[in-house]
């Protein structure tokens, strides 16, 4: 008998169950996988991270690539603009925060039967008043919480691979750790090259999932054309992996916690609305849930998720995506250019994606929230 069961040993998982653990809860993990494990995602970590999870980034014991610098292509231009961040490898950081969990940790074990019955969860031979899903896109929990899904999740093509270090900083466009960003039309997703000294994470990523392997193909020829793969790693690139997750939409947060079951990161679909983020939103809402857990309200655990500070920067940033849209289906004309032939709005463009790529807080929340409520109002006015 546990305090709770939590499903899923990634970040989400790992730090609902420290935050538990820490308060004297007994908690138990469940992964399918054997950590260390490899799980793709280009392992980037922006500095809310390092508040959340209390921990400070010297203490981070495993390969840590600090960054100041993004290198952007969009629209046949490159930017080289200023922002902060790190870089990890997966397989590193979900070891670490797993065995810094203190959980009882089942691992290589598959969840197949989860049963509520007299105010108890049972996954297999364990019971917990508690319950956790931080399974990830595809966790079980999830799905018998039947979540709303308006949007279908976005497709990400993607590699980690080791090469020549040598090569790497060869090859790279600035210094270790420094992101290459390869901007699509209508921020319709992107593509990386994230340099970590002697390994590669190279990808994409598209909102509409049918397209992701032409994305590829465009990234890669870029790439290429620019001469920022090493010769060494193309063979491995003939191998990209895909997968898929749900980016954030308030919808989401409907189906948070019921019959104190609760969903954390991936599992609930929480990435970030625009740059796909998923690490600080994952461990944010792990912390949450835990909070919520050990106030005796699992009930409140959505109400926290809607008044947490990150999560509210996703939810103006999901509304102010939700407008662009709005006024793109409705203008007519193109962008106007300057003298030079460069747009000013996608050098702008090019500029804000590199702030929210920092995980920059959004200013005068207070301003935005007025004017995304004066446009909604004059979207859906009555015509006279």
């Amino acid at each position: 008998m546990y305090d709770a069961i939590i499903v899923g040993g990634g970040p989400a998982g790992s730090t609902c169950a420290r935050t538990l653990r820490k308060a004297g809860a007994r908690v138990a993990i469940l992964d399918r996988a054997a950590f260390p494990r490899v799980k793709l995602c280009a392992g980037w970590l922006s500095p809310p991270f390092w508040d959340v999870i209390g921990r400070a980034p010297g203490e981070y014991p495993r390969g840590l690539w600090e960054w100041h610098a993004c290198h952007v292509h969009y629209r046949g231009k490159q930017y080289t603009l200023p922002g902060h961040g790190w870089f990890i490898r997966r397989i590193e950081l979900d070891h670490w925060l797993l065995h810094e969990s203190g959980a009882v940790l089942h691992l290589d074990t598959n969840v197949k039967d989860i049963v509520h019955e007299d105010g108890t969860w049972r996954v297999g031979n364990l019971r917990a008043k508690y319950l956790v899903g931080a399974g990830g896109t595809h966790c079980p929990v999830a799905r018998m919480m039947e979540v709303t899904r308006p949007r279908r999740p976005v497709g990400v093509q993607e590699l980690e691979l080791q090469t020549d270090e040598t090569a790497v900083a060869r090859s790279r466009m600035g210094s270790d750790g420094e992101p290459e960003l390869v901007l699509f039309d209508g921020l319709s997703g992107y593509g990386w090259n994230v340099p970590k000294s002697d390994w590669l994470n190279i990808g994409c990523g598209t909102l509409d999932a049918t397209v992701v392997r032409d994305a590829w193909q465009t990234t890669h020829a870029l790439l290429r054309e620019t001469g920022h793969v090493p010769a060494e790693a193309e063979p491995q690139l003939a191998h990209m992996k895909g997968h898929s997750y749900y980016l954030f939409d308030p919808v989401h947060l409907d189906r948070a916690v019921k019959d104190n079951a609760l969903l954390v990161g991936d599992s609930l679909g929480l990435a970030h609305p625009l740059t796909a983020e998923g690490i600080v939103p994952a461990v944010t809402s792990g912390r949450l849930a835990a909070e919520a857990i050990l106030a005796g309200d699992p009930a409140s655990y959505a109400r926290r998720l809607r008044e947490d500070s990150l999560l509210s920067d996703y939810r103006r940033t999901y509304r102010v995506v939700e407008a662009g849209r709005a006024l793109k289906a409705r203008r007519t004309s193109g962008t106007r250019k300057n003298g030079n032939g460069t747009s000013k709005a996608d050098a702008l463009v090019a500029r804000g994606f590199a702030w929210m790529f920092s995980g920059a807080r959004i200013p005068a929340p207070k301003v935005i929230d007025f004017v995304l409520d004066r446009m909604e109002e004059r979207r859906h006015a009555p015509h006279s």
